[in-house]
């Protein structure tokens, strides 16, 4: 939490360098590209999705980080990109639950359970008093694997399965949303979406709407990560098109760190986290200075 939140404010003081993001689609398969630079460090991560993979029981994403000394250019580390994307994406997603819900919030409704879903609750849970988590369940074995993972981690957080998004409309007022699902996973429906709080962390290209209509006319306002969430997302993209949040309405979460932005978390509110080289970058540095402390890892020579 601490190493995303110093990238974000790293960011809004624009005192590191994120190019944008090189998406290269080849049929329904992707690769990402994500360069970075801090005030001492450098990185990129490249990152493949494969869809296909869940049809074998293999991770959708997979991928490689690789850390350099800024001053040198030397190669510092290579990290795992999907246990450092799972982390850093809980983290960033968590964010938003800091700054953007009441402090009492204790439940979340959770939509998806693959890995993003899980951290995005582990996370939630370390940032408030969650004792519930409600699960729009899609699938035993998915469903049976988080409750053992936050059952790890949080003993006294129930997990309980629900069968539909009304349900989980119904239980609590504060939804996460990590699928890849192109159409909305929400209904429609102002009455049940009105004065709820939303993030969403699955859609990531300009085609992909994960929340309806509603949440942003009801919210009036739209938080991302990044400036980049306003061309690379279709839940940011479609709302300013269709005239339901004035750009100036949209900002980054970064604002409301710093005080500059303030947002009333008794109304609607809506976060949408699209990823940003910069959160791998420092949390990959922190990642490498407790390796060195801890000395873990294995170290080689190239």
């Amino acid at each position: 939490m601490k190493a995303v939140e110093t990238a974000i404010l790293s960011y809004e003081e624009k005192n590191s360098l994120v190019p944008k993001r090189m998406h290269i689609d080849h049929g329904a398969d992707t690769l990402l590209c994500m360069p970075s630079f801090s005030t001492d460090f450098f990185g990129v991560k490249l990152v493949s999705v494969v869809p296909g993979n869940a049809t074998k029981k293999l991770p959708v994403t997979n991928g490689v980080m690789l850390l350099h000394d800024k001053h040198t250019g030397l190669p510092l580390a290579l990290l795992n990109a999907s246990a450092l994307t799972a982390l850093r994406t809980g983290a960033v997603g968590a964010t938003g639950l800091k700054y953007m819900t009441p402090e009492h919030t204790s439940s979340i409704g959770l939509i998806g359970s693959g890995v993003q879903g899980m951290y995005q609750a582990l996370f939630a849970c370390s940032v408030r008093p969650i004792t519930t988590i409600y699960c729009l369940q899609r699938g035993v074995e998915a469903f049976n694997r988080l409750q053992q993972f936050i059952a790890a981690h949080h003993p006294n957080v129930n997990v309980i399965a629900r069968s539909s998004a009304e349900e989980l409309l119904f239980k609590t007022n504060t939804i996460i949303a990590a699928t890849t699902s192109s159409t909305p996973v929400l209904p429609d429906n102002a009455t049940l979406l009105k004065g709820k709080h939303f993030i969403s962390v699955g859609s990531y290209k300009p085609h992909m709407q994960e929340l309806p209509d509603a949440v942003y006319q009801l919210a009036g306002e739209l938080v991302l990560d990044s400036e980049f969430g306003r061309q690379e997302t279709g839940d940011s993209i479609h709302c300013i098109e269709k005239g339901f949040i004035q750009p100036e309405n949209v900002f980054t979460i970064g604002k409301l760190i710093t005080g500059e932005k303030k947002i009333n978390t008794s109304s609607t509110t809506v976060y949408k986290t699209s990823g940003m080289a910069l959160f791998d970058l420092f949390v990959a540095q922190y990642m490498y200075y407790i390796a060195l402390q801890k000395k873990a890892g294995t170290s080689i020579h190239i």
